[in-house]
């Protein structure tokens, strides 16, 4: 049985065991040329300075991006004392959307029953279906419906 024992351990360690052959030359690294870069890409770190103010960059469509209109279901509440916003003091109907809160336009807290009642906007988070614009960081309401 002790026979046996040995030979799989031999058999296993001779197995494992690899050489090295350190009398071979590394393969040959090619060498590359440095890319020229492409038409209209400034070199990292290169910052154009703008003296000309006809030359300065205007908005763009792209830029404007952060105006967005919105037709869904969002979460509303006060903002203050649900989502927890600070930029005014007081209590203001918000939106949750994507996880961002935005103070809303068009309609206020006060239009949508008792802000502080068991079931008002600053005792619980309601859904409501809205529709309108992200513009500036505040919600531009189009309409404004609850969901019971």
């Amino acid at each position: 049985m002790y026979k046996f024992h040995l030979i799989l351990l031999f058999v296993f360690t001779g197995c494992a065991t690899k050489t090295v052959n350190n009398t071979e030359s590394p393969e040959p690294v090619e060498l590359t040329k440095p890319v020229e870069s492409a038409e209209g890409v400034l070199p990292e770190g290169h910052i154009p300075e703008i003296t000309d103010m006809s030359q300065r960059p205007v908005n763009t469509a792209s830029q404007k991006a952060k105006d967005i209109s919105i037709h869904q279901v969002v979460e509303a509440a006060c903002g203050q004392c649900q989502f927890g916003m600070i930029e005014t003091s007081g209590c203001d109907l918000a939106v949750r959307i994507d996880g961002k809160s935005y103070f809303v336009d068009g309609t206020n807290i006060h239009e949508h029953g008792d802000a502080h009642a068991d079931d008002g906007f600053c005792e619980v988070i309601r859904h409501a279906d809205v529709k309108g614009e992200i513009i500036d960081g505040r919600f531009q309401s189009e309409s404004f419906t609850l969901i019971k």
